[in-house]
């Protein structure tokens, strides 16, 4: 079953790392939106079951509550650039004119793929890459600084179309529309019985294959779903019976006892912060 791992504390935590070994990474997901800028490796990306072939340079956008792993092949060296991101991160360069947000907010595929050429989100990125060369004092502050120029330069290659959205990727066909379809209907019923109706399936043969593929079940997952959610609908000051039901729980006390297993804390209490601790 796919952990929620890698707790925030800060706006913003930036990891260079370049390894050799034979590793396993499970199914996981973050409370925070999450980039990674690959450089070298033979690494897939599977993000909810789609499993994407990277190449040096690709800018891998994973977005809050996503399940997703890289698949290391091989044993040669796998160096990347990660960064955790907090919403307040983001609204910071909205207030300043820089709509980031939409980084996350696209609905196509994960895997940016940028030109390496002489331009200004390359060049940034080979810049960015150097910056943990020879480590000082200084360094956090300059790998901040550059990591601000590199989003910047992000967000507008999306608005200009600079970028090459990867879409190639392979996953069941089924469990894609299964997702899709669990997506546009949270608030709705999403029974096992009455999704495997939906689609024509078995309740056993759907959840054999939900798990297969995805690495969750899918009673886990649609709850997954569903809290974020009432995260999103609990910072917008929304009622919680109200966010309790838009959510598609039949009653508070088992929106309650979701939220409290998942964040450890009430609904009225908020989300806790914690150390923050490294995964992929």
């Amino acid at each position: 079953m796919a952990q929620k791992t890698g707790y925030l504390a800060e706006k913003l935590k930036l990891f260079h790392l370049s390894d050799k070994r034979q590793w396993t990474c499970p199914y996981h997901y973050h409370d925070f939106d999450k980039i990674t800028l690959f450089f070298r490796g033979h690494v897939s990306y599977d993000v909810e079951g789609t499993a994407y072939d990277l190449q040096p340079f690709d800018i891998v956008v994973i977005p809050a509550g996503r399940i997703h792993r890289p698949i290391i092949h091989g044993d040669a060296v796998y160096e990347r650039i990660i960064a955790y991101i907090s919403p307040s991160y983001l609204q910071g360069y909205e207030r300043r004119g820089c709509p980031a947000g939409q980084i996350f907010t696209r609905e196509n595929a994960p895997i940016l793929r940028q030109p390496q050429e002489a331009d200004n989100l390359y060049n940034v990125s080979c810049r960015l890459r150097r910056a943990w060369a020879d480590m000082g004092p200084e360094s956090p502050l300059l790998q901040e600084t550059l990591f601000t120029e590199f989003m910047i330069h992000l967000t507008q290659a999306l608005q200009k179309d600079k970028l090459h959205v990867v879409q190639k990727g392979h996953q069941n066909e089924k469990i894609r529309r299964i997702l899709a379809y669990i997506e546009e209907n949270l608030s709705g019923d999403l029974s096992i019985s009455s999704l495997a109706a939906a689609f024509f399936m078995s309740p056993d043969y759907l959840m054999h294959l939900f798990k297969a593929e995805t690495g969750m079940t899918a009673a886990s997952y649609i709850t997954t779903k569903r809290l974020q959610k009432a995260r999103h609908l609990m910072q917008e000051g929304r009622a919680l019976t109200e966010i309790c039901y838009d959510c598609g729980f039949t009653n508070y006390s088992t929106f309650y006892r979701a939220w409290k297993n998942h964040y450890h804390t009430s609904p009225k209490e908020g989300i806790r912060a914690f150390p923050d601790s490294f995964d992929e």
